[in-house]
């Protein structure tokens, strides 16, 4: 399994949430974004055994330019981390459609229960 992950933090916290994924899903192929520019491009291209996409908006402005990728990002199943604990964040969030939504500065214990659920059940063969 593949996994799109997009960074915008500060690198200490982009190396705490890498690990986490790591532990999360130990074998899955990350492909690291640290600009949109990066992730734009990645989107645009067949999304061939990604199974999930974990993006870190450090900011609101870097979750308004995840916002604009909205239809890139439909066909995958997204765990989006939010700057903010604020109720228009989470609003505007909502729009991208994610199965989880975290806060990087509490919910990594949560987070990293979740995503390794997640990655169970895109490698567990239908039907089983």
């Amino acid at each position: 399994m593949n996994l799109i992950v997009y960074l915008s933090g500060t690198q200490e916290i982009n190396n705490k949430l890498l690990k986490l994924i790591h532990r999360a899903a130990p074998d899955a192929l990350l492909d690291v974004y640290f600009t949109i520019d990066e992730l734009t491009a990645r989107l645009r291209q067949p999304f061939v055994d990604v199974g999930l996409a974990v993006l870190y908006a450090a900011t609101r402005a870097d979750l308004m330019e995840l916002i604009f990728l909205e239809n890139f990002l439909r066909e995958l199943r997204l765990v989006l981390i939010l700057p903010d604990h604020d109720p228009s964040t989470f609003a505007k969030a909502h729009a991208l459609r994610p199965r989880f939504l975290a806060l990087a500065e509490n919910d990594l214990d949560e987070l990293e229960s979740v995503l390794k659920r997640m990655a169970e059940l895109y490698r567990r063969p239908v039907g089983i």
